[in-house]
């Protein structure tokens, strides 16, 4: 006797990946307009930065590679790459002023898990 077999269906819906830090997810998601395109973004993501600062993110990531925090699984990390852009910013007497022009900086930041904004407010507490 032949007996066919059908198979169980799914009950759980499969994760998606925040375009920002990578985190899989299945709910709490947006779906956000970035630039011209469209991209799934996670709460945690949503709370920490504004529109702005998702999209300068996202352009970086795709053009350069990588995702938020990348490079840090720790703050005293995260802290130590800030503190050695500071450096370098002092050592070449840069203007801090116009770090959101500087574009390898920020991507480093950004897979560093800096912010725009903590890159910003640390560069000016540790290099004045």
């Amino acid at each position: 006797m032949i007996v066919s077999e059908f198979p169980k269906k799914k009950n759980t819906f499969s994760a998606v990946k925040c375009v920002l830090c990578r985190d899989d997810t299945t709910r709490d998601v947006r779906i956000k307009k970035i630039g011209n395109s469209y991209g799934t973004v996670c709460e945690e993501c949503v709370k920490s930065f504004n529109d702005g600062e998702i999209e300068l993110m996202h352009n970086m990531f795709r053009a350069f590679g990588g995702y938020f925090g990348k490079m840090s699984n720790s703050k005293e990390l995260s802290y130590s790459k800030l503190k050695q852009i500071a450096k370098d910013y002092s050592e070449m007497d840069k203007d801090i002023t116009n770090i959101e022009n500087d574009i390898k900086t920020l991507h480093s930041a950004f897979l560093y898990g800096i912010s725009p904004e903590q890159l910003v407010k640390g560069l000016k507490l540790l290099v004045d």
